[in-house]
């Protein structure tokens, strides 16, 4: 069973969906332990982040969802996980080492690369649905927004984000497309120092271009417990989002820049420093502007936990949790070590934004192995 249950069992995990907004009619919308997974008994409750509905003019305030106990365990939700038994660990005995002999480093640390601003996204998706009139009466379009954070993964230009955000529970709200937007060539990248004291923002100026569905985890043979925390999909850059033509966007590179992920498995990572930069919603209430505005700003903090799968899983690392306060709106965010993507952004803990977790590399290199989507 997970070890950090014993300290989530506080609150409950709040899934950080990227931002809903509904238009025209309202709508309710880590050394590496490798102690298996025992799945348990769960409750809990949408919390789509950022989440507004409004009519046919798009609203500029967030909130979120009232929680909504006793569901099955279907993402995005606030997990609420009882108590678990006491777990006896392991314990390890090392044997003693002659004061003469050296101590051997058998996995070194990977080099250091630089971080390129250019290959994680913003994503804008629209899904949309019909609502039929109280009593019979006429029907209405209704287009839902859903906002979040994305990084490239492959030169073809590959995305990848979170399930949640292109994968909507109710099966009414059908996804046309999502739009794409990088930030600007030679953007300045905060720093971890600057992160820490001024966090500057940095807004996406044009969303420039559309993207599909390629895949999602839910395909994945996963236990349920797995797939609560294997929350990935992946999007493809298909053509020039609807704005890209006014800001110059007439056409489809034909290479992307794209980060990098690695695998974590044969590292002792708990306590190493990490970073994610996202475009969480409350960035852009906070400013009163319109809902398609995405603005950048970044999260540090260090690893507290790497904990491994029950099935498909088994032994593989599934989620990495960190001290990282993360807010609503930054679903699909990389999370980088050393400046290789260890994560994609999922949710925190309710009641304690510090406590968050990753969906971990190792899972998403292994669901996507066979795809062809990872870049080298």
């Amino acid at each position: 069973m997970f070890d950090f249950f014993n300290y989530i069992i506080k609150g409950a995990i709040v899934i950080i969906s990227g931002g809903v907004i509904a238009i025209s009619g309202l709508f309710i919308h880590k050394p590496v332990q490798t102690t298996e997974i025992v799945a348990p008994a769960v409750e809990n409750q949408i919390q789509s982040s950022s989440t507004q509905e409004a009519s046919t003019t798009i609203g500029q305030n967030a909130f979120m969802p009232q929680a909504q106990e006793n569901k099955a365990i279907v993402m995005p939700k606030t997990i609420t996980v009882p108590k678990p038994k006491p777990v006896s660990m392991p314990v390890v005995t090392t044997p003693p080492v002659a004061v003469q002999q050296p101590v051997q480093e058998v996995n070194p640390l990977p080099p250091i690369i630089q971080i390129d601003p250019e290959t994680f996204v913003g994503i804008l998706c629209y899904f949309n649905s019909t609502m039929t009139g109280q009593s019979g009466g006429a029907s209405s379009a209704i287009t839902l927004l859903v906002r979040g954070s994305g990084v490239i993964i492959n030169s073809k230009g590959y995305i990848l984000t979170n399930r949640h955000i292109v994968v909507q529970q109710d099966p009414q709200y059908r996804l046309d497309h999502c739009d794409v937007g990088q930030l600007p060539r030679g953007t300045h990248l905060p720093t971890e120092a600057e992160i820490r004291f001024i966090n500057p923002l940095v807004r996406i100026p044009v969303l420039s271009y559309s993207a599909q569905p390629i895949f999602d985890s839910s395909s994945l043979p996963l236990s349920d417990i797995e797939s609560g925390y294997a929350d990935f999909a992946v999007l493809k850059i298909t053509g020039v989002s609807a704005d890209g033509p006014n800001f110059g966007f007439n056409s489809v590179p034909s290479s992307f820049p794209y980060a990098k992920l690695i695998s974590i498995d044969k590292y002792n990572i708990e306590g190493e420093g990490v970073v994610t930069y996202g475009f969480p919603g409350d960035v852009t209430a906070g400013q009163n502007d319109a809902f398609q505005t995405l603005t950048m700003t970044g999260s540090v903090g260090t690893v507290s936990k790497v904990e491994v799968g029950d099935s498909y899983y088994t032994n593989i690392p599934l989620v990495v949790m960190t001290n990282m306060e993360i807010s609503h709106g930054r679903s699909g965010s990389p999370l980088f070590w050393r400046g290789y993507v260890i994560g994609l952004t999922t949710f925190f803990i309710s009641g304690n934004r510090t406590d968050s977790g990753s969906a971990a590399s190792d899972a998403i290199i292994k669901g996507l192995q066979a795809t062809g989507y990872l870049g080298n």
